[in-house]
């Protein structure tokens, strides 16, 4: 089984080459980078399975250095990502763990830099176990999501059909008294007619446009679906590209179409 390629990116050389030498004792292929650009780059370059990020890559002694965070939102959604502090506080690791718009967070774990390595090597371990599930986890949480909003929309086009029959119903048994009356000669046949107008476009208008809407929304409900299986297959066709680098390749291009499609499309819900 080939090994784990893990991107860790620090601008403390010291601890940067003590922890990569650790990892590699352990079995892990480590690329190091000692700025965010240096590790941005080797992060598009997608051959990697792993990043460590330090949340400070700049400039360890500015407060408001986030640029690691920044840059585990930005690059490479798809590979799992663990931060990296001197600083630890519950905002960086609120920030670091909180879902983004494409439903995965920016970081999978959040380490201080003070822990024992063997605290790493665990974080690594588990963050290993995400990776094409992570993704995977969050494709389905969208169709579980979708599912019960077409299980929601079907009940309610039940109900609203079932009342626009009892409605119909009883407009065709007043136009139908109307009628009889009429012929009695009870009640002008114009009123009958008025009322029985007016009873048929009460249930047109008030009943059976809401089971149309409730049937755009079931429509709507399998466009969405579609779409997600499109995907779904998109990334599994990346999966079968020879080369690592072109299928990490190949799996920004889908991400960044599907979020083009779905967060910046005019009219796109």
């Amino acid at each position: 089984m080939p090994r784990a390629t893990i991107l860790f990116a620090d601008n403390d050389p010291d601890f940067l080459r003590i922890r990569s030498e650790f990892l590699e004792r352990e079995g892990y292929r480590v690329i190091p980078a000692a700025n965010p650009a240096e590790a941005r780059r080797k992060l598009e370059g997608g051959r990697i399975d792993l990043a460590i990020l330090d949340i400070r890559l700049e400039d360890d002694h500015d407060e408001n250095d986030t640029s690691g965070l920044v840059l585990a939102r930005e690059v490479a959604r798809t590979v799992p990502k663990i931060i990296l502090t001197g600083f630890p506080n519950t905002w960086a690791v609120r920030e670091a763990l909180r879902l983004q718009p494409d439903g995965l967070p920016a970081a999978v774990d959040f380490i201080a830099k003070d822990e024992d390595p063997e605290a790493l090597l665990r974080a690594v371990q588990n963050a290993l176990h995400f990776g094409p599930g992570w993704l995977r986890n969050a494709i389905d949480g969208a169709t579980q999501r979708l599912e019960r909003d077409y299980d929601d929309a079907r009940r309610q086009s039940r109900m609203n059909y079932i009342a626009s029959l009892i409605v119909a119903g009883l407009g065709i048994l007043i136009i139908f008294v109307g009628a009889v009356l009429a012929i009695s000669g009870m009640v002008a046949l114009g009123i009958a007619s008025a009322i029985g107008g007016i009873v048929t476009e009460a249930v047109t208008y008030l009943f059976f446009r809401r089971v149309d809407l409730a049937n755009a929304r079931m429509d709507r409900y399998h466009a969405e679906v579609l779409q997600i299986k499109r995907f779904e297959n998109l990334l599994a066709a990346c999966d079968d590209l020879s080369s690592s680098e072109r299928r990490e390749a190949c799996k920004e291009k889908v991400i960044d179409a599907a979020a083009a499609f779905w967060f910046e499309c005019p009219g796109a819900e």
